[in-house]
């Protein structure tokens, strides 16, 4: 049921093995953020500005908000308000531990949740969902950056071999396993597309959490960053050519989004009065 048809192009399953990604330093988040913050290159700045300052909108009079998965702690420089930073590994720059599919929160307590880039890496996120309408207060927001497997997407990983994709999982059912478990780097690109180009079903599996935006952008500007966590060698880009490539990316995704566009924006906020019901 929270599946979608197998694309007809690079639609079966594509999983690879950590030793054949074609990145590197996958999964150092102290050697990505130490090298971005002595270097701020542009190609990332750039890519990271358009991931994070749009939800300042969101979050500029909420009280708590939290991000899980925080990785890099990278929001901090482009966010307008201070942020519980929480990821599964304790870094200095991360202020709480937490497992995003088992929140240790108390029912209730949450003006807004971010997580930017971290569903595709969920096990179950199924059980991610469920605990949000837990915790949120009524009237909160989960606010989420995350891949859109198009077409240009799934060719990109396969070329890098460097996260998987699968459309078998049902990824509202949360008996089913969408990633390893055992390992918070394990990937499947696939699963925002069943989640957020099925909103009904949404609505209906988590009736408490209404889709409020829900947009794809990102293309040419992801590559060209050089990655995030895992790097690859890019040339840098001047800002002024950077703005043209992010012209061409609406260009290219108005035209054809199934094909172009690598990033979905998403908000979902709980209903109000939704503990009295």
């Amino acid at each position: 049921m929270g599946q979608l048809s197998r694309k007809r192009v690079l639609g079966s399953t594509h999983f690879f093995e950590h030793h054949e990604n074609k990145m590197s330093s996958e999964g150092n988040v102290v050697e990505a953020r130490n090298s971005f913050l002595s270097s701020r290159f542009s190609n990332l700045d750039f890519l990271l500005s358009h991931r994070y300052l749009w939800m300042n909108e969101y979050i500029q009079r909420l009280d708590v908000v939290i991000e899980v998965g925080c990785g890099a702690g990278f929001s901090e420089l482009y966010l307008d308000r201070k942020v519980i930073l929480s990821d599964l590994v304790k870094n200095e720059w991360v202020e709480i531990v937490l497992d995003a599919q088992s929140l240790e929160l108390e029912d209730g307590s949450v003006d807004a949740i971010i997580a930017q880039h971290t569903i595709h890496h969920f096990a179950s996120p199924s059980k991610f969902f469920r605990e949000c309408e837990r915790v949120l207060k009524d009237g909160g927001l989960i606010i989420i950056q995350d891949i859109s497997a198009s077409l240009l997407m799934r060719l990109l990983l396969k070329v890098r071999r460097h996260e998987g994709w699968s459309y078998e999982t049902d990824v509202f059912n949360e008996d089913q396993i969408a990633n390893d478990p055992r390992d918070p780097w394990s990937a499947n690109c696939a699963i925002p597309d069943p989640l957020f180009e099925q909103e009904d079903l949404f609505h209906v599996k988590f009736p408490q959490l209404q889709i409020i935006k829900n947009q794809r952008n990102e293309c040419l500007l992801f590559p060209l960053s050089g990655g995030v966590i895992a790097k690859t060698r890019v040339p840098k880009l001047p800002f002024w050519l950077l703005r043209l490539v992010s012209y061409l990316d609406k260009v290219l995704i108005w035209i054809a989004p199934n094909i172009f566009a690598l990033g979905r924006s998403v908000v979902i906020r709980k209903s109000l009065g939704s503990a009295e019901s």
